[in-house]
């Protein structure tokens, strides 16, 4: 009874670390880490303009009273033409630790479908490697949320349009925010701080204990009814 417990506990984590892919690679793939309103600043009554983009496409609609425009534009190129725009070291940071959390959160699925199945001699292969994987996938993640934290604060709640839409005295200061896709990375973080929870709760030698009492017991029992 107590193995199928810990199966099941760990199964749990795999469904949970499943949840956790799907989470990285919607954040990866969709372009809502920042959303932000624009106006211009000569009519800023007669003038609306939305912007959203990713780790590396984006879209802006803009309309100046003639009808809205929208245009798809590269993040990448947009660093290329606008030192200013991002800090590169920390959108490259955030690039690099939201795709490692992704081949760590695989690696704990599998793992823990390898536990549910059968039990892993070795410790990174067994329960060790089950709180090892989550915990590097929860730091690479908080990696990847705290850089872009970093880059929202310095940069782009100032500003998120480029060159030529300054030159044209549009402004996005101050009517900045982060996207869904953003807190999707919060969210596969918190994903894995429950995994950890089951897995100890699972595998913890305080719940075996408690389940030899009543055998002692009983043993006990016995002796007296024999004596």
């Amino acid at each position: 009874m107590m193995n199928l417990y810990k199966r099941g506990m760990i199964f749990v984590t795999f469904l949970g670390s499943c949840l956790s892919i799907v989470l990285i690679a919607a954040a990866l793939g969709t372009n809502y880490w920042v959303v932000a309103q624009a106006r211009r600043i000569p009519n800023p009554t007669e003038s609306d303009g939305h912007v959203h983009f990713g780790l590396f496409q984006g879209v802006k609609d803009l309309n100046v009273a003639y009808g809205w425009r929208t245009y798809h534009f590269s993040v990448l190129d947009l660093m290329q033409q606008d030192m200013d725009f991002m800090v590169y070291s920390y959108w490259m940071t955030t690039v690099v630790t939201t795709s490692s959390s992704l081949i760590f959160a695989a690696a704990s699925a599998v793992f823990a479908v390898i536990n549910t199945a059968t039990t892993p001699i070795g410790s990174f292969t067994g329960v060790p490697g089950l709180y090892l994987w989550n915990l590097l996938t929860i730091i690479l993640q908080m990696f990847a949320v705290s850089f872009w934290i970093l880059q929202f604060t310095k940069k782009l709640q100032k500003n998120v349009m480029s060159l030529e839409d300054q030159a044209n005295l549009w402004t996005s200061d101050g009517r900045a925010a982060y996207g869904h896709s953003f807190w999707f990375v919060v969210s596969a973080v918190i994903v894995h701080v429950i995994n950890l929870t089951f897995i100890y709760f699972g595998t913890s030698d305080s719940r075996e204990k408690k389940s030899s009492v009543p055998v002692t017991e009983e043993k006990g029992n016995g002796a007296i009814m024999l004596y």
